[in-house]
């Protein structure tokens, strides 16, 4: 008979037990949302600023991509952290899940990867030459004719006009491999060594604007394929599609607060919603 009563005061004590313990949980989850548990993204960075920028070579930015992804990331809890790594290698880590995600990429150089609702940034190749200059950029012709086109090695630049003519491997075109490519053929093109560089706008008047030499060169033709650019994130990672959703509604709120025209105006541009 003691036995059984203490049975029953034992079930008794373990159904309030377990209604303590489920309105404890309950309050805690009240207290402290979910999202506070947080995560550390680790996101691949290249130099192609200001999109992305190394913070060793551009005084601690990270690029408007960066601080975009802090920014929301923050904002539901989670960190990030930029790991430094060739481009081309980036892509690779993240599709096989060893990093979160990429900074900026093409949706057509990773379809497989998991994007926001919405492109972050717009780009298109265009050619600058020094300011003197009579070569301009109208199709593959203009191309044949210049002495020699600087582009960085592995690059994809968009135009298929473009592309067909630098796949063709033709002797007036230097690759340019290694460290600060950029940088390196700016210096040849001032130096007169080349004829015209092409990079993204943006790109090309962040690195020319920061070397100080921005009286120097000149816009010599525009191609005509626009890209969308976008912060992506691993196709292996479970939470990448929260990730994406995060950044996507985070940045409509920056966007209509006005945060977000702040953080571009650390690079001197505009949203590119705006252009």
């Amino acid at each position: 008979m003691k036995s059984n009563s203490n049975n029953l005061l034992r079930r008794e004590w373990m159904k309030g037990f377990k209604k303590s313990a489920g309105i404890v949980v309950f309050s805690l989850s009240i207290l402290f949302p979910l999202h506070l548990f947080s995560d550390t993204l680790k996101i691949a960075t290249d130099e192609w600023c200001p999109y992305d920028c190394l913070p060793g070579q551009n005084d601690g930015k990270v690029g408007y991509l960066g601080d975009l992804l802090v920014e929301t990331m923050k904002a539901r809890g989670h960190k990030v952290e930029f790991v430094e790594v060739n481009y081309t290698r980036g892509l690779e880590l993240v599709r096989e899940g060893k990093l979160d995600g990429t900074m900026a990429c093409f949706r057509e150089e990773a379809p497989d990867f998991i994007f926001p609702d919405f492109p972050l940034g717009k780009s298109n190749s265009t050619f600058f030459t020094l300011k003197y200059s009579s070569w301009k950029y109208s199709g593959t012709q203009s191309l044949k004719q210049a002495k020699m086109i600087g582009v960085i090695d592995g690059y994809d630049y968009v135009d298929p006009t473009v592309m067909e003519y630098l796949n063709a491997k033709p002797n007036n075109v230097l690759a340019m491999k290694g460290e600060k490519p950029l940088e390196r053929l700016l210096e040849m093109l001032i130096s007169g060594r080349i004829t015209t560089i092409i990079e993204d706008k943006s790109v090309l008047e962040y690195k020319i604007t920061q070397m100080g030499k921005v009286d120097l060169v000149k816009v010599s033709g525009v191609t005509d394929s626009v890209i969308d650019v976008f912060a992506s994130f691993s196709p292996k990672k479970k939470n990448s599609k929260e990730y994406a959703k995060i950044l996507s509604e985070e940045t409509i709120k920056m966007r209509k607060d006005g945060r977000l025209q702040l953080l571009l105006d650390k690079y001197g541009i505009k949203d590119w919603q705006s252009k």
